[in-house]
């Protein structure tokens, strides 16, 4: 019986526009909650009965109505900065890929609030352990395929100085020692300046090495020649001689020769040459060997600029100890005025631990160490799906791969159409207040209307059994 019928699409009604609450509810209840996606609700007409067959066609009247589909909106959430290094936001498209240690299920999100656990890895608030790419330490550029971002264990060792780079000002005013000078680092009469910086050895140990620099005089070009001399306290070398306390000299340079009638000078085999701009034009620095106590031996080598070199009397091609020539006035010359250590740079540093971690717009990971040295970790690996508007929803904002959404490709951010990371940052939900409220208004003015409905259904049932009495 027909009457019936309507009974039944009204119920229709009730179940979909019920159904449509709860989406409605949802949506409202996760506005606050991390990358999450709002659901949007569609319907469809229930398959018609025909009642009969008129001259223009067949009559038919609808059974009702059913929920079509239930879709995610996936346009982007707003980002929300935060103070914690290790909260990321995706900008574009991607999930982040995380396994679950229990059962090695693969888990997807766009929730970036991640922390350290206890054994140092990064996890999400249900202990899923982000993916991504180890980061070759000499191309700093990731490799090998996606794997669990752990940080325990991570030390940067230490590195011997191998180099040290010294810009200063000689002064050209200064007085020549007399002729026959010996050099002597415990007597300040026998040099003019000094400057000292640390090193390291292999095991990190610092160690203060002492450059102390003599003014010999001029050459046959009327080119000013500095001797130079290396020296470090006995106590940190275990070469013969050396005595705790007392400075002593690294290396058997050979002084600068002055001639006896001319007073003209010849360098040595550890000398800086300057001509009459200030400029360098002559650097002998050969590699300096510190035999450490207590560690292998290290060489280190001095470069005090890029010698210019002079024509015949310093032929270019072997004017510099480094063999980069330049104008001479990058790094050490010799000026009118008081002496003064302008710059000094090393490559050494001790062994250090991990303090914290950082991360850029392309998601590598940096770890910064005790030791004041900053080195790429890890790059997180984002994951698109075919369809990612149908993956399963399993709570925790997290979600699971399905059939529909197709299998997932892993790429690092910013590349094949990933987006990028802003680092100190959290995607918020993508839920609209006002429109889920509209929402609202109209899903339970449909309910109110499918349940009248029903209510004149029953009405009408009521007087059909009223007819006999």
């Amino acid at each position: 019986m027909g009457i019936y019928n309507a009974l039944f699409a009204g119920a229709s009604g009730l179940s979909s526009f019920g159904e449509a609450v709860r989406v409605v509810g949802d949506n409202i209840a996760n506005v606050n909650s991390i990358g999450f996606k709002s659901q949007s609700v569609t319907f469809s007409d229930v398959l018609s009965q025909t009642v009969g067959v008129s001259a223009t066609g067949s009559n038919q009247v609808g059974n009702g109505v059913k929920i079509a589909s239930i879709s995610r909106n996936q346009t982007q959430g707003s980002v929300q900065a935060t103070a914690s290094a290790t909260d990321m936001a995706i900008n574009g498209n991607g999930l982040f890929a995380m396994r679950d240690p229990a059962t090695n299920q693969m888990n997807y999100s766009r929730a970036g609030n991640f922390q350290l656990d206890a054994a140092f890895n990064l996890i999400d608030t249900g202990g899923n352990i982000v993916q991504g790419y180890a980061i070759d330490g000499l191309t700093g550029k990731s490799i090998g395929s996606a794997g669990d971002l752990a940080f325990g264990n991570l030390a940067s060792q230490a590195k011997a100085t191998g180099s040290i780079g010294a810009s200063l000002t000689l002064d050209s005013t200064v007085a020549t020692l007399p002729t026959g000078t010996v050099f002597n680092a415990a007597d300040p009469a026998t040099f003019n300046y000094k400057t000292d910086v640390q090193v390291f050895d292999a095991l990190g140990a610092t160690h203060v090495i002492t450059q102390n620099f003599t003014r010999m005089g001029q050459d046959s070009g009327g080119n000013m020649v500095w001797d130079y001399h290396v020296t470090v306290d006995g106590g940190d070398v275990r070469d013969a001689g050396a005595v705790a306390g007392t400075p002593f000299e690294i290396g058997l340079p050979t002084a600068s020769t002055v001639a006896p009638i001319t007073g003209v000078v010849t360098p040595g085999t550890q000398t800086l040459v300057f001509d009459q701009s200030g400029a360098l034009v002559l650097e002998r620095a050969p590699v300096a060997v510190f035999n450490w106590n207590g560690a292998s031996a290290g060489t280190i080598a001095l470069d005090y600029g890029n010698a210019a070199g002079q024509g015949v009397l310093y032929p270019i091609a072997t004017a510099d100890a480094q063999g980069v020539t330049g104008d001479g006035l990058n790094g050490t010359v010799q000026m009118a005025g008081a002496f003064a250590t302008r710059q000094v740079s090393t490559d050494g540093f001790a062994a250090g631990f991990l303090d914290k971690l950082e991360t850029d717009s392309s998601g590598t990971v940096f770890g910064s160490f005790t030791n004041g040295q900053r080195r790429p970790l890890f790059q997180v690996a984002l994951a698109k799906f075919p369809n990612d508007s149908v993956l399963n929803h399993v709570g925790g904002n997290v979600m699971q791969q399905t059939i529909q959404s197709g299998t997932p490709v892993l790429e690092t951010p910013g590349n094949a159409g990933m987006g990028t990371i802003t680092p100190y940052g959290l995607e918020q939900s993508n839920v609209d207040l006002a429109a889920e409220f509209v929402k609202l208004i109209v899903v339970q003015r449909g309910y109110e209307a499918n349940s009248k409905t029903i209510l004149t259904t029953d009405q009408m049932l009521s007087s059909l059994m009223q007819l006999k009495r």
